[in-house]
């Protein structure tokens, strides 16, 4: 059986290195290659309490998005491309303007009852 052969890498680029020098290290190498090479280094606690605190916020929103309601609209070519050209103008997207008529309209409507 043989060993693995550890492939030549270089170190990763220090943190005040520029975010393109970064970028083009870490297009060209992978974590295979840094792990073969020896390269890796574990996650310090703070790491490891940073990924957790961000994997609970990302499954608290993915849980969020299961308990809403969703609802489609059919409107016109014209129609939808009014809507859209105003979103624009506003600059917000299409979808939040909607939601945003809809529910000052509901506030409204809870208003005058």
């Amino acid at each position: 059986m043989t060993d693995k052969k550890k492939k030549q890498v270089p170190s990763p680029p220090l943190a005040s290195k520029s975010w393109e020098e970064q970028a083009a290290y870490f297009e060209k190498y992978d974590l295979d290659d840094l792990e073969s090479a020896d390269q890796l280094e574990p996650l310090t606690k703070a790491d490891q309490s940073f990924v957790k605190s961000v994997t609970k916020a990302a499954s608290d929103k993915i849980a969020a998005r299961k308990t809403r309601g969703q609802l489609n609209l059919a409107l016109s070519t014209d129609q939808l491309n009014r809507f859209t050209q105003y979103a624009n103008k506003k600059h917000i997207p299409p979808s939040t303007l909607a939601k945003a008529w809809i529910l000052e309209r509901l506030d409204n409507e809870a208003k005058e009852a």
